[in-house]
């Protein structure tokens, strides 16, 4: 999707634009929890050769210890919740790349119209100089803007 496609980030509640297998998750623990979840998950590759993409698993166990590292990203109730929804379950959730592309964009221009310089995003962001000179046409920002 290129950065000008991009809409507007939805939060909250709204689950519309979450892939089915992250909406389950979602509606046990919250959007953004549930985001905050998938991007700490290690990534797998996975399919058939000249059609691998990359993947997310998750296995929710049935008992959960307090140092665990669900409780630690969760939170201790929503780790709870999730056991209670999925314990025993392997998840395989969409890794939600898109999805975290849009709030990357979306930073980027905040960034830059709040004043950081270039050099500054593409160091805190790393996307290539290309993609922010994209951003910055798609978003109607003159070059002042850009840093």
């Amino acid at each position: 999707m290129r950065p000008d496609q991009h809409a507007a980030a939805p939060s909250g509640d709204d689950l519309d634009d979450l892939p089915r297998s992250v909406r389950e998750i979602a509606q046990v623990i919250g959007r953004d929890a549930a985001l905050r979840l998938i991007g700490q998950l290690p990534t797998c590759m996975g399919g058939a050769p000249g059609k691998r993409s990359s993947r997310v698993m998750l296995y929710v166990p049935k008992k959960l210890a307090p140092d665990h590292r669900l409780v630690r990203i969760l939170g201790a109730e929503k780790a709870m919740a999730l056991v209670r929804a999925f314990g025993g379950e392997v998840l395989q959730p969409a890794n939600c790349r898109r999805i975290f592309a849009r709030y990357r964009d979306e930073a980027i221009v905040k960034m830059l119209r709040a004043g950081a310089g270039l050099p500054m995003v593409l160091s805190i962001m790393r996307v290539s100089r290309r993609h922010v000179v994209n951003l910055v046409r798609a978003n109607e920002m003159t070059r002042g803007d850009e840093g």
